[in-house]
């Protein structure tokens, strides 16, 4: 698009398929954006953008976008298997990057691009949109001020019938969301191990359904379940701590509920009447308030697009950098080695 006198960065968009259109949005709309290429290779996406954001350059290949010296940053929205190449395209001609998650389908991979990234001194940063919710911002927060207590553990829903994908399976299309979740709330610290059991109902050799059990060092345990092939639309996460517990539904509009229930130790009273028994409790349930806070409606992606950009400009280090996206991968490679072996428990690769 033309540029304005506050559109600061020059941007090109590869691939406007499935998520494409929500991010072109958020990148249009947001001022210091100034979209100079949109690089998708089906015809009739091309003429999507065009009716719907006329005057927006476009192009087939991909190169012409990279080589146009007034882009500045790439936003990477192409199938995951593309992701390695195109990023390390766009590092390698100079660009800071924002990639759709998953940065990319190993732990090798990831490293090669934050080597590349870091040696330039550009931009790298992968696209885990949900940690820009302010309602995940607001449950870090709460964790952060003891309001939970101990977290002791934690499982998450995300279930839906459709959107059907056969170029990756469920685990790689939609667990990245919930592991980055996972890894943010355990304060950027790694599971020890995963195991992954799924199923392939609809096509062969594609997960269509999966649950998995993340585990780390200190007790702390997660479980996973995701599908494509389910009656509801679901997104929910649970925390259960040792004083309270949060529910977080993306579906409802009360996003958040803070539940104060849990189970006390009690000092049991000894034979004089006294607490001559200390190590001795009982343990009683408690049932207190259901505290709905009040949670901001900004949309996570515009948030997110933004974070893109204030690091540009200020070369400060991404929330979801490159660090956070190996982690993502890490755990997503050692479930996917777990799918292959039945579900057995496989070790996550560490630094």
């Amino acid at each position: 698009m033309a540029s304005e006198g506050t559109r600061t960065i020059g941007v090109a968009q590869l691939g406007c398929g499935y998520w494409g259109p929500n991010l072109l949005r958020n990148l249009i709309q947001e001022p210091r954006a100034d979209v100079r290429w949109v690089a998708e290779p089906a015809e009739t996406r091309r003429a999507y953008v065009g009716r719907t954001y006329p005057g927006t350059p476009l192009t087939a290949d991909w190169k012409e976008a990279l080589a146009d010296p007034s882009v500045q940053a790439v936003v990477i929205a192409t199938p995951a298997s593309t992701h390695f190449d195109l990023a390390h395209a766009a590092l390698e001609a100079g660009k800071h990057v924002l990639v759709e998650k998953p940065l990319a389908t190993s732990v090798g991979e990831v490293e090669t691009l934050r080597a590349s990234a870091e040696s330039r001194s550009r931009v790298l940063m992968v696209g885990h949109t949900f940690l820009f919710s302010p309602a995940v911002r607001m449950t870090r927060a709460l964790l952060d001020k003891g309001e939970l207590g101990d977290l002791y553990y934690m499982y998450s829903q995300r279930l839906n019938l459709g959107q059907v994908r056969a170029d990756v399976n469920v685990w790689w299309n939609l667990a990245p969301h919930d592991v980055s979740i996972f890894l943010h709330l355990a304060k950027g610290t790694l599971p020890a191990e995963v195991a992954v059991r799924g199923v392939d109902y609809l096509q062969p050799g594609v997960e269509d359904v999966v649950f998995a059990t993340l585990r780390w060092p200190d007790r702390l345990m997660a479980n996973l379940h995701a599908s494509w092939l389910d009656p509801g639309r679901v997104r929910r996460l649970t925390l259960v701590g040792s004083r309270k517990m949060l529910v977080y539904d993306d579906v409802e509009d009360s996003k958040i509920a803070i539940v104060d229930k849990g189970v006390d130790r009690v000092p049991r009273l000894g034979d004089r009447m006294d607490y001559d028994r200390p190590p001795v409790h009982r343990l009683q349930q408690r049932m207190g308030d259901i505290v709905l806070p009040k949670v901001d409606n900004a949309e996570p992606l515009a948030q997110e697009i933004a974070h893109f950009l204030d690091c540009i400009e200020s070369g400060a280090r991404p929330l979801t950098d490159a660090r956070h996206a190996r982690d993502v991968v890490a755990v997503l490679e050692a479930g996917a080695h777990s799918l292959k072996r039945g579900g057995a428990f496989v070790p996550v690769s560490s630094d």
